[in-house]
């Protein structure tokens, strides 16, 4: 496997951890958010925001994986 083709496949599988992470982090907050004493009703829709910029964020980065690894099957 020539260098371009690990570059990419390095990078295909830090997006995906990074997909993976980010997808936990947003379910950890949003069993936060079920929880009644867990988080005042002031604080709620910060934090359901911040669930829905890190779902994107999850999305973008599960996208930019995919499009490395339709790379690298092309290259192939």
């Amino acid at each position: 496997m020539d260098e371009q083709k690990r570059n990419w496949l390095g990078k295909a599988r830090d997006y995906k951890a990074y997909s993976l992470v980010l997808f936990a982090l947003s379910a950890f907050l949003y069993v936060g958010t079920l929880i009644p004493s867990a988080i005042d009703g002031e604080k709620r829709p910060l934090v359901l925001g911040t669930v829905f910029v890190l779902m994107l964020a999850s999305i973008f980065f599960t996208h930019r994986s995919h499009a490395y690894a339709r790379k690298i099957e092309e290259d192939a």
